[in-house]
C-alpha cells in the first residue's frame, strides 16, 4: 500500500498537498479493505483487492495533481489592481495631491504624486508576500505575532506624528488585531469556558491598545466589536467545550449589554466635555439644520449636494471652501461624494457598485472554505473590509456621523495601503491553498522539527 501510495504521490507536483493525499488514500483504501474484511476475507488480501479497484497510480497521480494544487484568485488581483490605480487617478482629480502655484507648488505635487506610488509598490510587494506565505503561520503563531505586532504598534506610534491628538497612521493598523485575534481564538480550540474568559479579557486588551495607539475611539470600538462577531462565530461552530447557548449569552452580555449599559449611565451622568463633545456630534448629524454654518455644516453641505447633483455630470454649486476642510477629518473620508459632485451620480453609484462586489466575491471565498483556520481569518478580512466600505459610504450620503475612516483603495496613507495589503494578501493566501491547506496540516504540522540520525561507519 505504501507503494502505491508514493507513486500517486510522486505524480502532485505541490509538495505540501502530497501529505493531505496520502492520508486521504491511505484511508479510503483502509475502509475498503474492512468492508472486505468483514465480508470474510483476510487482512491483506482485502487490502491487494481494494488497492487494485482504484486502478493505474499515475493516472490518479495526475488527475488528482491537477485537483491539489494552488490557485490564483484573478478576479481579486483585477479589482485590487482596477482599485489601486482608479484610486489614485481619484485623488488626482479631486485634488487629493493638490499643487500650489509656482514652480514650489509643482515641486510639492510631484513629491506627494511620488511618495504615493511608492507606498502602492511596496503595497504590492506586501501583497505578494502573503499571497505566496501560507497563511497558516497564522493559526500557529498568533499569540506570538499578537504581542511581536503590539511591539511594532508602540515604536510606530512613537516615531509617528501626532495630528490633532490623533495617529492618523495607526488608524487602519491597528485592524490587523483581528485577524491576528481570529488565529488565536483557533489555537483555543477543544477547551471550555476558561477559553471564553480568555477571549473576553484579550478583547478589553486589544481596544485598549487599539485607542491607545491610534487615540481614535471609532477604531478602538470597531475592532473591538469585529472580536466580538468572531468569538460568538467560533462558540457557534462548536469550537470550545461548552454550552453554545450559554457561552453566547455570556459573550454577549459582559461584551455588548455591559458595557453599552455603562456607556449610556456615563453620557447621562457625566459633565465631561469630551463626553459632551460627542453628544453635541451626534445631534449635529441628527439636526444639522439647527446649526448649519457650525457644527451642522458638513452634513448640510453633503445633503444640499447630493440633491443639486446631476446624474451625469458636475454640479456646479459644488466648492471645497477652507471652512470644509477645516472641519472634515484628516483621514479624507469625502472622496466619493467629491467624485459624485464632479462627474455626477451615476459615477457614484459604479464606485458603490465596485464595492459591492468586492465585497460578495470576499464573502464567496469565506463561504467556501472547509478548514476552520481558512475560515475564521478569511471571516475576519471580510468584516474589516465590509466595514470599511459600509461606513465609507453611509458618511458620504451623511447617513453616519463623520468620523475618521478609510475608504478601501480610495484614501490615500501609508497605514491604510498596507492595511489593505495585507488583508487582500491573506485572502489571496486563502485562496491559493483552499486544495492543500487543512486543519491536520495546520495542527499537524510541528512548530519545531529537529531531527538527528546517527548511523555506523
Amino acid at each position: 500500500m505504501e507503494e502505491f501510495i508514493r507513486n500517486i504521490t510522486d505524480q502532485i507536483r505541490c509538495v505540501r498537498a502530497r501529505e493531505l493525499v496520502a492520508k486521504e488514500l491511505s484511508d479510503h483504501i483502509l475502509d475498503q479493505a474492512e468492508a472486505y474484511e468483514e465480508k470474510g476475507e483476510e487482512h491483506n488480501t482485502a487490502v491487494r483487492r481494494a488497492i487494485c479497484e482504484m486502478g493505474d497510480p499515475v493516472e490518479i497521480g495526475v488527475e488528482l495533481d491537477r485537483i491539489h494544487r494552488p490557485q490564483t484568485d484573478v478576479k481579486m488581483i483585477i479589482m485590487v489592481l482596477l482599485f489601486s490605480f482608479g484610486g489614485m487617478l481619484l485623488q488626482y482629480i479631486e485634488g487629493g495631491y493638490a499643487p500650489m502655484g509656482g514652480a514650489n507648488g509643482a515641486s510639492v505635487y510631484l513629491t506627494q504624486l511620488g511618495r504615493q506610488s511608492l507606498i502602492l509598490l511596496i503595497s504590492f510587494g506586501v501583497m505578494a508576500g502573503m499571497y505566496f506565505l501560507d497563511y497558516s503561520f497564522i493559526g500557529r503563531y498568533a499569540v506570538t505575532l499578537f504581542w511581536m505586532m503590539t511591539a511594532a504598534f508602540f515604536v510606530i506610534r512613537m516615531m509617528s506624528r501626532e495630528v490633532n491628538g490623533r495617529y492618523p497612521v495607526m488608524l487602519m493598523l491597528v485592524y490587523l488585531y483581528v485577524p491576528v485575534f481570529a488565529g488565536i481564538l483557533y489555537q483555543l480550540r477543544g477547551k471550555g469556558y476558561s477559553v471564553v474568559v480568555i477571549g473576553i479579557v484579550l478583547q478589553f486588551m486589544t481596544a485598549a491598545f487599539a485607542y491607545y495607539f491610534s487615540n481614535i475611539l471609532h477604531a478602538a470600538l470597531a475592532v473591538y466589536m469585529m472580536q466580538t462577531v468572531l468569538l460568538i462565530l467560533a462558540i457557534c461552530r462548536g469550537w470550545f467545550q461548552v454550552n453554545r447557548r450559554a457561552a453566547v449569552l455570556i459573550a454577549v452580555t459582559v461584551l455588548v449589554v455591559v458595557p453599552l449599559a455603562v456607556c449610556l449611565i456615563s453620557l447621562a451622568a457625566s459633565s465631561d466635555t469630551a463626553v459632551n463633545y460627542r453628544l453635541r456630534r451626534i445631534y449635529a448629524w441628527l439636526h444639522p439644520e439647527e446649526d448649519p454654518y457650525g457644527s451642522g455644516y458638513t452634513y448640510v453641505w453633503i445633503r444640499q449636494g447630493l440633491a443639486k447633483s446631476k446624474l451625469i455630470g458636475g454640479y456646479e454649486g459644488f466648492a471645497f471652501d477652507d471652512e470644509i476642510t477645516w472641519l472634515a477629518p484628516r483621514t479624507d473620508p469625502f472622496i466619493l461624494v467629491e467624485l459624485v459632485f464632479t462627474f455626477g451620480i451615476l459615477a457614484g453609484l459604479l464606485v458603490v457598485a465596485a464595492f459591492a462586489a468586492l465585497i460578495f466575491h470576499v464573502f464567496g471565498i469565506v463561504r467556501r472554505q472547509r478548514n476552520q483556520l481558512g475560515f475564521i481569518i478569511s471571516a475576519a478580512c471580510f468584516m474589516v473590509l465590509l466595514d470599511n466600505c459600509v461606513e465609507g459610504i453611509l458618511i458620504n450620503s451623511s447617513l453616519f456621523p463623520v468620523t475618521s475612516v478609510q475608504l478601501p483603495f480610495l484614501s490615500f496613507g501609508v497605514g491604510s495601503t498596507v492595511t489593505y495589503a495585507v488583508l487582500i494578501g491573506l485572502l489571496l493566501s486563502i485562496y491559493r491553498n483552499e486544495k492543500i491547506v487543512t486543519d491536520h496540516t495546520v495542527t499537524g504540522r510541528p512548530i519545531w522539527r529537529l531531527c538527528i540520525k546517527l548511523e555506523k561507519k
